[in-house]
């Protein structure tokens, strides 16, 4: 089951939940019991392999840094 992140306006309460993807969007806040919570748009890091496979080639700079700007320490 995926971990969603979830905002309530209503309460300013932002929190994780491990939801099936039928119920990703059936959610209320855990804080308020408020109906208006939003879904977050997660980052993941994903590693790559090493020299043996080739993995050791590869730079932020062929696109595939996803931090916006370097802050995640990809630069």
């Amino acid at each position: 089951m995926p971990l969603y992140e979830y905002y309530c306006p209503d309460c300013k309460n932002k929190f994780e939940l491990l939801v099936s993807y039928k119920h990703a969007d059936d959610v209320v806040c855990m804080k308020c019991h408020s109906e208006k919570v939003r879904r977050l748009l997660s980052v993941f890091a994903a590693q790559r392999g090493g020299a043996e496979d080739g993995g050791d080639d590869y730079s932020p700079s062929m696109g595939g840094c996803g931090c916006g700007g370097g802050s995640c320490g990809c630069h």
